[in-house]
């Protein structure tokens, strides 16, 4: 007798081999059989007859650990199955609320809420990540989830609020971090290096923190310090860890922002000349080509031998963090001390003249450069408001600072200090060169998302109140529809192997990313016909077409296209070792 039998169906079992039919019987949350099943005996019989029968979908890069602890986080986390992701990797760009020791709990508890948009102190109980780990495996989760270690918050956690090189003492306070995260259950590291205070690392500490993953056989993830005329830089930096400790690093949601050194305006222009003639003209501008040398780059390295990946969000806008759009120096110190120096009109002109004027550089600490100054390579136009926390402000969300200006008569700069002061700095924006949606800066992505290293990611910052992104309703099925209907530049066996056995590989997931005898049933069902996406910038929240079927660990979280509100059957995750 099985729990579940979902016959008919049309396996895509997650390795990349061709599909083929079959039936799948699930029994105590695992895959006890494939094969023809057609006198078993079940509770519950499903007709998949003309659909994909997947392994569910693995999040690589997500930031959906900050909402687990919530008492409804099922119901914010709900677009996530819907789209048929059964598996998060939580705790990216360095921002990990796993590790909270008491007395750093201040500092790190106001670095979060920098990303995370809200205060986590009336719900963070624990001090540990193995503390962590029980209390929201405890309360019952929506999906699986595993967690790494956030650089920028054990960087707080040895050294507090420091804007400088660590000492020898910090240095091997940090690894000691590390290493009792690693000892707890973290799958590795990673680093938001154009973040404070990961953007205040030197190399050498990044190769303290590789010897300890080794250790482990641990993974380094990177939200790296740039991602445009020093992207080279910033990927060498990383390839430098990787290969002088011997650990495998992982490239987190690779793009390219195109910028010609001293040539802002003739840069700037030329972004907008494209688009207009891409999308309007319908000509087949090869922007592509501009990611095609970073790419090859990560290929030479994977030759030598260097473990490496890369994750892409298939969406032409970014969204992070307001205040990382600001010089180093904005960030130092507390919060509340930073906020404070935005209300100074001297501090305010210098940094204003710093982002109009300072060109990106490497390395970024020196004098008033850094290596990412994105206001700089777009203009004010290039953020929009994504979400804040009171409703005052609320009706600037999905509007850029200079239209938000232009109704209230401020420079696009003063609304940027005045609304991180009202927001007490809970302010996250979208980013783009060109506009939302803009299918010319997509395509300048294509070459990364069809490469065999990559695989879709949501970068998934949910939260109950605010304009979400679009692709963390439907960044799966985004990716399957473009990529295989729409281009016809992958397979659906090489489409679901990225979405499911690639990141499982990448992060030492054991018994999952495929459908095997014995492996965890974590399951999607869908209908490649049907299979399409609705969401837009202006209208995000809306579920994509096709989904029918989710299975977490063997028990249902979708059923029908319709979600199962009281079920609760995910788990923490710990690496294979």
């Amino acid at each position: 007798m099985f729990d579940t039998v979902i016959r008919n169906g049309t396996i895509a079992d997650g390795t990349g081999k061709p599909c083929y039919s079959a039936d799948v019987g699930i029994r105590e949350g695992k895959i006890a059989e494939i094969g023809d099943l057609g006198g078993a005996e079940a509770k519950n019989v499903i007709d998949a007859g003309g659909r994909i029968v997947a392994p569910g979908f693995i999040d690589i890069h997500s930031h959906a650990d900050f909402v687990l602890p919530e008492e409804k986080h099922n119901e914010i986390l709900k677009p996530l199955v819907m789209q048929g992701i059964t598996t998060f990797i939580g705790g990216n760009c360095g921002f990990s609320c796993c590790f909270i020791p008491p007395d750093r709990r201040e500092a790190i508890l106001a670095h979060l809420e920098n990303l995370n948009g809200q205060s986590m102190e009336k719900v963070a109980c624990w001090v540990t990540p193995a503390e962590y780990m029980e209390h929201v495996q405890k309360k019952g989760m929506l999906l699986n989830a595993g967690i790494l270690a956030g650089h920028g918050t054990l960087r707080i956690a040895a050294s507090g609020l420091v804007t400088r090189v660590l000492t020898e003492e910090e240095q091997k306070r940090l690894e000691r971090c590390l290493d009792e995260c690693m000892e707890m259950g973290c799958f590795g590291l990673s680093t938001g290096l154009q973040y404070f205070p990961g953007l205040q690392s030197d190399l050498e500490e990044l190769l303290g923190c590789g010897k300890v993953l080794k250790k482990y056989g641990g993974i380094l993830t990177s939200h790296l310090r740039s991602y445009s005329h020093t992207l080279d830089n910033a990927l060498d930096e990383i390839f430098q860890v990787g290969e002088r400790t011997g650990i495998a690093v992982h490239i987190s949601h690779l793009y390219w922002q195109p910028y010609t050194k001293g040539l802002t305006a003739i840069t700037k222009a030329a972004i907008q000349a494209g688009s207009f003639l891409y999308n309007r003209l319908r000509i087949p501008i090869p922007i592509e080509k501009g990611l095609e040398p970073k790419i090859k780059m990560i290929e030479k390295k994977r030759e030598e031998g260097l473990q490496i990946t890369f994750d892409m969000v298939p969406t032409s806008q970014g969204f992070t963090e307001l205040f990382a759009f600001l010089p180093p120096y904005a960030s130092e110190g507390s919060k509340s001390q930073a906020l404070e120096r935005l209300k100074d009109s001297a501090f305010r002109k210098r940094v204003l003249w710093d982002i109009e004027n300072v060109e990106p550089d490497w390395p970024h600490r020196d004098g008033a450069t850094w290596s990412f100054n994105y206001l700089k390579m777009t203009g004010w136009n290039g953020l929009r408001v994504m979400a804040v926390a009171s409703d005052h402000n609320r009706w600037m969300e999905g509007k850029t600072f200079p239209e938000i200006g232009k109704k209230i008569g401020k420079h696009p700069f003063d609304v940027i200090c005045d609304l991180l002061i009202e927001e007490k700095g809970q302010v996250m924006v979208f980013h783009t060169p060109t506009k939302p949606d803009d299918p010319f800066s997509f395509r300048s992505m294509w070459s990364g998302f069809v490469h065999p290293l990559s695989m879709p990611s949501t970068d998934t910052i949910l939260r109950p109140v605010g304009r979400p992104a679009n692709v963390f309703y439907d960044c799966f099925p985004r990716f399957i529809e473009i990529f295989v209907k729409q281009k016809k530049l992958l397979s659906i066996e090489e489409a679901i192997r990225k979405c499911t056995s690639l990141p499982a590989a990448t992060m030492k997931i054991d018994k999952r990313g495929s459908l095997e005898k014995g492996n965890y049933a974590d399951i999607v069902v869908f209908d490649l016909a049907r299979l399409g996406t609705k969401a837009t910038f202006e209208n995000p929240a809306v579920y994509p077409t096709g989904i029918e079927h989710v299975f977490v660990n063997g028990e249902p979280v979708v059923s029908g296209g319709e979600f199962i509100k009281e079920a609760l059957p995910g788990m923490i995750l710990r690496p294979a070792r």
